[in-house]
């Protein structure tokens, strides 16, 4: 089942929403894979904020039922042990559908995400959510032209975006959601 969202593509739309009040969510998953298909997400972060700032925050670990690699954990941080007695993603994805409700989504590389969690949804059994959301990867590239990369880590260095720790999905949630306040605020002045 593919995905019911809708990429907001139009950056001025998207200012004027946020100059509007629009209740954003900045989201990450870590998983155990890059592929939806075999892969399952084992932490998923998330910041929801508008232009008057931090409504609330989710960070959950699951337990995802299989080996978390060493390729994975080495990048994550995110060990078998530490997700063991987590509960499995099936048991909180409605939490965080209802956490999501009426924002419009956020994430970097936005397509792996909106996959994962699409998949995550279509297992459970559960209704994709019809969220609009931006790409800040997209955003990026379309506002820094310059820049050599776009990746998360390399565009918090350049703008001075404090990461936290990188790679785990609640503190690269919010780097995304101040990447994303900061594009917007770029976008504007160009």
């Amino acid at each position: 089942m593919q995905p019911q969202n809708k990429k907001i593509r139009d950056y001025n739309k998207l200012l004027r929403l946020y100059n509007a009040g629009a209740i954003f969510t900045a989201f990450d998953t870590e998983t155990t894979s890059c592929t939806p298909a075999t892969g399952r997400i084992i932490e998923i972060g998330a910041v929801k904020f508008t232009k008057d700032g931090i409504i609330d925050t989710y960070s959950q670990l699951f337990n995802p039922n299989q080996i978390i690699t060493p390729f994975i954990q080495n990048l994550t941080h995110i060990t078998n042990e530490m997700v063991a007695e987590c509960p499995p993603i099936e048991s909180k994805l409605k939490e965080f559908l209802d956490f999501i409700t009426g924002t419009i989504l956020i994430a970097h590389n936005a397509q792996f995400d909106i996959n994962f969690l699409s998949s995550e949804i279509t297992k459970s059994g559960l209704l994709n959510p019809r969220n609009k959301f931006i790409d800040t990867l997209q955003f990026s590239r379309n506002t820094y032209k310059d820049f050599s990369h776009h990746n998360l880590a390399f565009l918090a260095q350049q703008l001075e975006i404090n990461p936290g720790n990188a790679h785990r999905a609640y503190d690269d949630a919010v780097t995304c959601m101040n990447l994303f306040l900061r594009l917007l605020r770029d976008s504007e002045q160009k």
